[in-house]
């Protein structure tokens, strides 16, 4: 019996001792700090899609020179042929690039007698960029220069293709002396144009088109938005300590933690971010503030459809940088009615003061497609020399989407875009109905 009761008792023991061994395991006192980082607050939501700067850098447009004095220009929208000739360019290496003289081609010639291809930028893009989107081989680390076009051209009568880059000012040229091209590669880009729309141009700058385009639809399309939560969620360290400070119905709405603020109009959904940097006196990177900027748009709210690398204002020790939205491969212009078609950032080195974007997210549902027609020939050069004669200089024409509200959808409008030399976007042009 005393036996038994022995037995037991180790049962017990044994029994108690695995007990205690769960609550140890499983029940051990935080012994983590106290004290959290401010990142350790954040538990951002994703919502758009991420991007790279590699996608986010494009020609503006392709001018295709055909020879006889004959072009024609190419858009994002002109499918697929603008998609087709970038591949192929960017299958391409370019090799021994040097710097020549500007006045090392009679461009004037080249452009009226020979067959070629002008990429041209929204922006001057640096070197170290470019190579992130074209077969570039040389060390432009301590280069400087930012590239606002590439012309390719084969030598009319002559076996050979020249690649030229120009500088943003135009004051250098660099020439890639080894290009992976040849002459049937020209001839190929150019073939695409010759039954396409005719363009001409005064001085080589800027080309219009000889007659009206009428290629292009006016549609409207679904939208939805992201809500103010989430914007907090994903813009402040710790959401639930911000606060909305009253203001009346007709007013933005306002958020703060005490540092940084969020204001939204809630009818167009246009929202505003800062957060005070301190000022510094160092020079900006421009480089560094584009890849901080796309890194902070992928954690804060993410790219609500296609944009490119448009523009870029240096202020004040701050850098300004601008991605122009596409739809349908079309760029949308802001109107005075409504704010919307591009993200806006203000860094210095590095780091984000401001924030700007619209929290609308355009859908695929398409509705009420329409044929419209835009000005060419005469009446559209009278009204960009009109433009030209108030000062400021245009520097690139092009198609593109004005937005405004139709009930619960968004309409997208066709219109004739101009951007001027100091980076602003108007719009020069409505379309109109195609007459019959």
């Amino acid at each position: 019996m005393m036996e038994k009761l022995k037995t037991i008792f180790l049962v017990l023991l044994v029994a108690l001792s695995l007990v205690q061994s769960y609550f140890l395991a499983y029940s051990m006192p935080n012994l983590d700090a106290k004290a959290k980082s401010e990142l350790d607050y954040v538990k951002t939501e994703p919502l758009g899609e991420e991007e790279v700067v590699n996608n986010l850098i494009s020609p503006e447009l392709l001018i295709l020179h055909m020879g006889e004095d004959k072009h024609t220009v190419f858009y994002p929208s002109t499918q697929p042929y603008y998609d087709i000739i970038l591949k192929k360019l960017q299958d391409r290496v370019f090799k021994g690039i040097q710097l020549e003289a500007s006045n090392t081609v009679n461009w004037d010639q080249v452009r009226q007698e020979d067959q070629g291809v002008e990429l041209r930028f929204g922006r001057a893009v640096p070197f170290e960029l470019l190579q992130r989107v074209f077969k570039i081989e040389g060390n432009f680390v301590l280069s400087q220069d930012a590239i606002e076009r590439i012309w390719i051209f084969s030598s009319k009568g002559r076996e050979e293709v020249r690649t030229f880059f120009f500088s943003e000012d135009g004051r250098r040229v660099y020439e890639a002396t080894r290009a992976d091209l040849t002459v049937g590669d020209v001839e190929g880009y150019v073939g695409f144009g010759q039954f396409w729309d005719a363009y001409e141009t005064d001085n080589g700058q800027l080309y219009y088109p000889t007659k009206p385009i009428s290629r292009l639809l006016e549609i409207q399309v679904n939208y939805d938005r992201y809500s103010t939560d989430q914007m907090q969620a994903n813009l402040f360290f710790d959401p639930n300590t911000t606060q909305s400070i009253p203001e009346r119905l007709d007013t933005p709405l306002f958020y703060t933690d005490g540092k940084r603020g969020l204001s939204v109009e809630p009818a167009s959904g246009w929202m505003t971010y800062t957060d005070p940097v301190a000022p510094t006196n160092s020079e900006n990177d421009y480089i560094e503030n584009v890849l901080a900027a796309v890194t902070f748009i992928n954690q804060h709210g993410g790219w609500n459809g296609k944009h490119m690398l448009a523009q870029e204002t240096v202020l004040e020790g701050e850098s300004t940088i601008r991605f122009q939205q596409y739809y349908d491969q079309l760029p949308i212009v802001s109107s005075a009615a409504l704010n919307i078609g591009y993200m806006q950032l203000v860094l210095q080195q590095g780091d984000v003061s401001s924030y700007e974007r619209s929290l609308l997210v355009l859908g695929t549902q398409v509705t009420n497609k329409r044929s419209r027609q835009l000005l060419g020939g005469e009446p559209l050069k009278l009204l960009l020399a009109q433009a030209q004669a108030s000062g400021r200089k245009v520097k690139a024409l092009f198609p593109a989407y004005k937005p405004s509200f139709i009930d619960d959808q968004l309409s997208l409008n066709l219109v004739w875009a101009i951007r001027l030399d100091n980076g602003e976007v108007a719009i020069l042009a409505e379309s109109s109905p195609i007459l019959s």
